[in-house]
């Protein structure tokens, strides 16, 4: 966006929310020169999904403002956990899809990161010119990558909702842990494969290794220094004071991450 001279807005979406989008919030934040409205449900970094009835109310106020695209960001949709019901805003409004630019890709649901795989569908007119400007400005993805993509597409899809239970563990599981630590509290999320626990209670203090934890940065830079955990300050996604986890690894290693974390904020004073 900033490379086409777009200023991008971010609207708030509290934890007193779930971490979603108040469509009073999204109605007050658009403005005659708003161009684009970005979604992304489930939500990198909280987790945060969207219901129907709760897309729906973003949809009703899109139908107020004619002008905005849409572009949704759909990237977790196999992810969603405890029976949580996927949906996309072309979907619950067709009278929208005029107007709709659906993202998706291969590299979550088939954990296919390193592939590089995405893919979009819209109005046919904004396809083709985002085809012009693509060819234009960066290398062709490579046929390997596109026959991978196409395979697992069209393959077998049972095993998606296998993985997505083995994903709810690890988040039923690092939900616990980081609940059980002073100074942090962590809402469970609806899907992805993230945490986004608040450390508001640990600002402020002062480590074992002597830093004061001024800042969500401060609290991440002194986590990697004295414990070897890395995470992502909440602050990179413009909400502090929170840090962002990820749960896509074994279960061993977010037991030890998780206590790690424990000891930390145990020493804290």
């Amino acid at each position: 966006m900033l490379l086409a001279e777009a200023k991008p807005v971010a609207v708030p979406c509290p934890e007193n929310n779930q971490f979603k989008l108040r469509p009073a919030d999204l109605d007050t934040a658009i403005t005659p020169r708003t161009k684009w409205l970005i979604l992304n449900f489930p939500n990198n970094p909280t987790g945060a999904a969207c219901t129907r009835d709760e897309m729906r109310a973003i949809a009703d106020v899109m139908l107020r403002h004619p002008d905005v695209w849409i572009l949704t960001d759909d990237i977790y949709e196999h992810l969603t956990y405890d029976g949580f019901e996927f949906c996309t805003i072309a979907e619950v409004e067709p009278k929208l899809r005029n107007r709709v630019v659906t993202v998706n890709g291969a590299s979550k649901a088939y954990a296919m990161t390193g592939w590089r795989v995405g893919y979009c569908g819209g109005p046919k007119d904004l396809i083709a010119a985002m085809n012009n400007v693509h060819g234009q400005a960066t290398g062709g993805i490579c046929t390997v990558s596109q026959a991978a993509a196409v395979a697992v597409l069209d393959g077998p899809q049972d095993y998606l909702k296998e993985r997505a239970d083995i994903y709810r563990d690890r988040r039923d599981l690092v939900v616990k842990l980081l609940n059980q630590i002073p100074g942090i509290t962590c809402h469970k999320p609806e899907g992805a494969f993230y945490v986004f626990p608040n450390i508001a209670g640990c600002i402020g203090k002062t480590t074992k290794g002597g830093r004061r934890l001024e800042t969500d940065a401060d609290f991440i830079s002194a986590l990697l220094e004295e414990q070897h955990v890395a995470a992502v300050p909440g602050g990179a996604y413009g909400m502090s004071p929170y840090f962002r986890i990820s749960y896509a690894t074994d279960t061993e290693s977010l037991k030890e991450g998780c206590r790690r974390i424990a000891s930390f904020c145990e020493g804290l004073r």
